[in-house]
Parts: structure tokens; C-alpha cells; sequence
């Protein structure tokens, strides 16, 4: 007879309530926080941007001009539209002033740096292939204009059109 008490209170004790304990709601509530959502820009700041990079000659690791076959290596203006847009999604398109061919990329941007007066943004693209570019944009928070920087490329102007 003291077999079955037993097993009564066993049973009793190991069963167990629906409610959750502290280490559950606290694993909980950790695995909702690690899911971050990538941080997109205030409203003012989504929209394109444009600009021109003038035609250049490559240089080489030494700063020099780069010559191939005795001449320098010319790459020619290229018109850029970057759209900035919610959750962090960025498009290029590239447009040749030489002969007017387009290229695009899709890609995503993240903000580096942020302060009352300026935004720095890195936009790394992709168009889907081989090529993988990435831009740097400096934005003056009050004028909407500022500067682009590709990895490899020269410094040019960007204004907010729309």
C-alpha cells in the first residue's frame, strides 16, 4: 500500500502547470531582441540622389597614371542616381555620359555615422553577376548635398532631386 501513495505523489510533483518560469520568458524575450531589423533613414533622407563623376585616368598603386600599350587608361563620366529606401534598400543606376549605356545594382545601405549636421552612408551594391561596388555617401543634413566615394573611384558631387 505504501507503493501506490508513492507513485501518487511522484505523479503529483512532476507534473507540470502551463505557466511559465522566469528562465523562459527571459529566453524569450533575448531571442526577440537578437532579431534586429536593419536601420533605415528618417523620412527626409529616403528618396535619389544624383551626381556626375567627370571622366578620369586610372592610376596605379603608386598613385600614377596607369599606361597600357603606352597610353593612359581613360574611363569615361558616368551620371549616378542612388535611390535610398525604407528598410535599408538601395538601387544605383549608372549611366555611361560617353555613350549612354546603363547599368544597375541593387543593393543595401547602412548608416556609418550620424550627427546633428551631416549622415555618412555606405550603399554596397551588386548587379546580380560579378560586380560587387561599394559607395560612400557624406550627406549635409540641411542642404541634402554632399559627396560620393566609390572604393576605387575619385570623389564627386551628390544632391537630393526628389
Amino acid at each position: 500500500m505504501k507503493y501506490p501513495i508513492i507513485l501518487i505523489i511522484v505523479l503529483l510533483l512532476s507534473c507540470n502547470n502551463n505557466t511559465p518560469t522566469n528562465e523562459t520568458q527571459t529566453d524569450k524575450e533575448t531571442s526577440t531582441t537578437r532579431e534586429t531589423k536593419p536601420q533605415s533613414l528618417a523620412t527626409q533622407f529616403l528618396g535619389i540622389y544624383h551626381g556626375e563623376q567627370s571622366s578620369y585616368f586610372l592610376k596605379n598603386q603608386y598613385g600614377d597614371d596607369m599606361i597600357v600599350n603606352g597610353n593612359k587608361v581613360s574611363v569615361p563620366g558616368i551620371d549616378y542616381k542612388f535611390i535610398l529606401k525604407e528598410d535599408a534598400i538601395a538601387n544605383l543606376q549608372q549611366t555611361s555620359l560617353e555613350d549612354n549605356s546603363r547599368y544597375y545594382y541593387d543593393g543595401t545601405y547602412s548608416i556609418l555615422k550620424e550627427n546633428a549636421n551631416s549622415l555618412t552612408i555606405e550603399c554596397k551594391m551588386s548587379d546580380g553577376k560579378s560586380s560587387f561596388p561599394s559607395y560612400t555617401l557624406n550627406i549635409d543634413k540641411s542642404t541634402l548635398k554632399g559627396t560620393c566615394k566609390g572604393s576605387n573611384d575619385p570623389e564627386f558631387k551628390i544632391e537630393k532631386t526628389k
